[in-house]
């Protein structure tokens, strides 16, 4: 005589993932708090790869100054695309709105 196979029971997983693709199909623009935290979360995280690797430079190691400098490019670097990119998506909403 053989054990039938376990079949999970995914009914309220299902449900739930139904409910959440309903909420997220009506949902085009992120919310002010969810963008808030991203750029929390971002400027936090470039904050501390900058000032970490300076105060270890300060008390453990002349080297973590490399550290500090690389960190501090790649910021700029990734505000000056940021930049761009949000000129030339405002440019082509204006160009969008002009044809109207």
């Amino acid at each position: 005589m053989s054990t039938p196979e376990h079949t999970p029971d995914t009914t309220e997983l299902d449900t739930r993932r139904r409910a959440l693709a309903a909420v997220y199909a009506h949902t085009t623009e992120p919310t002010r708090a969810t963008r808030a935290i991203s750029w929390a979360g971002w400027h936090l995280g470039e904050i501390a790869g900058v000032t970490v690797p300076l105060g270890l430079a300060l008390t453990v190691w002349d080297g973590f100054y490399a550290f500090s400098g690389v960190a501090a490019v790649c910021w700029a670097v990734h505000e000056v695309r940021l930049q761009l990119k949000q000129r030339a998506i405002r440019a082509a909403a204006e160009a969008k709105e002009v044809r109207r």
